[in-house]
């Protein structure tokens, strides 16, 4: 676990850094100190270098000045945005032996017993660092955050290599969560969590004893999980304690006092020049003149300005009217699709009404963005009918933009492709300038513009033609904070009908009045927000009679091709008794057979696993005791520390002797077998 530290540690001190990248300065002479403790939101518009700045601390870019200095022997655990994750370990030996110090330490350990020297200084030595670095308590922290994060406990022992890159971006967060690094750098951590997931992180990193500094676009996020904000724009660094909804409130505080001053000052200018104007020709106001002219230029020397909205992200927009639709705005009926031997639908009915601005939630894997392109039309059906709405437009924001842009495509043509007639090129580059394409962007080809340049080139197209159903796959994603905010507000006041899908709590939040909770093939509608949904399922109430359920259909039990299936269902075949009955025995025995071996096996891997729990907590208990028992040991712990060891040890006491009868068990429940097969 996260080492604690009880005071106020100075962690990293950054001393008068900038960067420069030739004529430009992404930060300029910025100083700030990091301590323990702290959970901090990174905040800036794309492009100001919020990853560069992690990259720096980790020490793989060098400033063009100042320093960075870090508290000796500090453990940094980095999440990029991306990277290639290469392992040859399955996920959770990751976990458990991807910590270099905690391998070093095992394998020393391993050696002196070998050696038949755990009875010496160094072997309990060992085994106190182990225990300070939370060894004993990893696989249970590890499972427990796999689970979290939505893998199946069949995918603990699944090779790193076979999952996809989104699931090795799971696996690397897991690990750095499980083991015991100081101080987390955090670049957008939910990128590749579904809502689920996202949720439960924020819930977790909520009580999180360690510290982080986390990039992230997602304001409900950052402010439920933060205890301090750093802002970093145009080349400067501030901070402030609190989250990040306490930032705002300060900001705009302060925008207010400013606005106060800069009107006052004006004011006051005003009258100071109106008076010079009016009496410069008078000799005999001469010097009451100068002294106005002094005034007004120390009053220039120190002018308030108003706090500059210099941020590099798209200003508020908003969807042009659109045409109204019919009450269905789609209907699915009796579809099924598969991929390969994967059945995502079988059978399936679902309706989307009018106006109704629905999210998708639900496990990964459970089938949402195989619906959100079904929905779309985007993908072929096996089975079933897929009815658009009267008068009902369709325009879909796909997860992976070239889905629906064309790369070859420059800015501006990709933006007129989705005129659906003559437009003047005015008109589209006042669209394209709102959403922050101006000058030579708009001569960029489509294939070269980063994640959040393609998603604002999407909205371009959406506003040039809206469309009156919006599907969205993960919309904010690779867009900041203002931006995040400026999508919100327009599909706030959107009066079209939305289905979409994103891991952004505060997106979610602002946006749906409806849920899809989509599992496993079925879909239940809740009426109301999503704080409404994540109450009812907490407490199990997803069945209430605030929700509907589309899914399965039932069977027609009075249809004709139903009673004809039954009855040959139900009417005995001729067939020879006796061979039957032998072979109906046979199939018996061997099944039989097999499930006393299936039996067995689980069983002997639960005894295998009670003695490796065992083996941890005898390692644990000797830990604690030796430490409790050696004076120089001892003098370093306080007495509170002490009286939780003891508690301790009597509890594994009572752990080892509750293991040794379930083993007892476990081996009187093991059944015979014959060798049949």
């Amino acid at each position: 676990m996260p080492i604690v530290h009880t005071i106020r540690t100075l962690m990293i001190a950054i001393s008068k850094l900038s960067k420069d990248y030739g004529k430009r300065s992404l930060f300029e002479n910025i100083s700030l100190n990091i301590n323990a403790g702290e959970r901090i939101g990174l905040l800036g518009p794309n492009g100001t270098g919020k990853s560069t700045l992690f990259a720096m601390i980790l020490g793989e870019i060098e400033p063009s000045d100042g320093e960075i200095r870090m508290n000796k022997n500090i453990r940094i655990g980095h999440l990029p945005q991306e990277c290639g994750f290469h392992s040859q370990r399955t996920v959770i030996e990751e976990l458990l032996e991807g910590d270099s110090e905690i391998n070093r330490l095992n394998k020393e350990k391993d050696e002196l017993e070998k050696e038949g020297s755990a009875d010496s200084m160094r072997y309990g030595d060992i085994l106190e660092r182990l225990e300070i670095l939370g060894y004993f308590q990893l696989e249970y922290k590890a499972k427990k955050i796999l689970t979290g994060l939505e893998f199946k406990e069949d995918d603990f022992c699944r090779p790193v290599k076979q999952l996809s890159g989104g699931w090795q971006m799971r696996v690397l967060l897991a690990k750095l969560l499980t083991c015991p690094y100081d101080i987390l750098l955090l670049d957008e951590p939910t990128n590749y969590l579904d809502l689920n997931a996202a949720v439960w992180l924020k819930d977790y990193l909520s009580d999180f004893k360690g510290s982080f500094i986390m990039i992230s676009h997602d304001k409900a996020f950052l402010t439920e999980v933060t205890n301090y904000t750093l802002i970093l724009d145009n080349g400067s660094i501030f901070k402030v304690k609190g989250s990040y909804e306490h930032y705002e409130q300060i900001k705009e505080e302060r925008r207010k006092f400013l606005v106060k001053q800069f009107k006052d000052q004006e004011k006051k200018k005003e009258q100071l020049e109106r008076f010079v104007s009016r009496f410069h020709a008078q000799p005999n106001k001469a010097a009451s003149v100068r002294a106005k002219r002094t005034a007004l230029e120390r009053l220039k020397e120190s002018a308030v300005g108003l706090l500059p909205n210099s941020r590099a992200s798209i200003g508020d927009f908003r969807f042009p009217g659109t045409k109204r639709s019919g009450h269905k705005v789609i209907t699915l009926e009796g579809i099924s699709k598969s991929y390969g031997d994967i059945t995502v639908y079988e059978d399936f009915d679902f309706e989307v009404y009018q106006r109704e601005k629905a999210v998708l939630a639900g496990d990964n894997g459970a089938g949402k963005s195989t619906l959100l392109k079904i929905m779309a039309g985007v993908v072929d059906i096996d089975k079933g009918r897929r009815i658009v709405g009267h008068k009902v437009d369709i325009g879909y924001f796909s997860q992976t933009r070239l889905d629906v842009l064309n790369p070859e495509n420059t800015v501006l043509a990709e933006a007129y492709s989705a005129a659906p007639g003559y437009m003047a090129e005015t008109a589209v580059r006042t669209i394209l300038g709102a959403l922050l394409f101006s000058g030579d962007d708009s001569e960029k080809k489509v294939k070269v513009l980063s994640g959040g340049e393609k998603s604002r080139l999407i909205l371009v197209k959406l506003l040039i033609d809206p469309p009156n159903f919006l599907l969205l796959d993960e919309p904010t994603t690779h867009l900041d904070v203002d931006a995040v905010d400026a999508l919100t507000n327009a599909l706030r006041q959107y009066e079209g009908t939305i289905v979409f899908i994103s891991h952004d709590i505060y997106f979610v939040r602002r946006v749906a009045n409806v849920v899809f909770d989509v599992q496993s093939g079925k879909v239940r509608k809740i009426a109301g927000e999503f704080d409404y949904y994540l109450e009812k399922k907490a407490k199990g109430e997803l069945l209430s009679e605030n929700s509907h359920g589309f899914g399965y259909r039932k069977p027609n039990h009075c249809s004709s091709t139903y009673r004809a299936i039954r009855k040959e269902r139900e009417e005995p075949k001729k067939e020879d008794t006796d061979k039957l009955r032998l072979k109906e025995e046979k199939k018996r025995r061997i099944k039989e057979e097999k499930r006393r071996r299936a039996h067995n096996a689980a069983t002997g891997g639960k005894i295998d696993k009670l003695k490796h729990e065992k083996e941890n907590l005898r390692l644990e208990m000797y830990s604690k005791s030796r430490s409790l028992s050696d004076p120089r040991i001892y003098r370093r712990r306080d007495e509170e520390t002490a009286k939780e060891y003891g508690r301790r040890i009597k509890e594994i006491e009572k752990l080892i002797v509750q293991i040794d009868e379930e083993i007892k068990t476990l081996k009187s429940g093991l059944l015979p077998v014959t060798g049949l097969n």
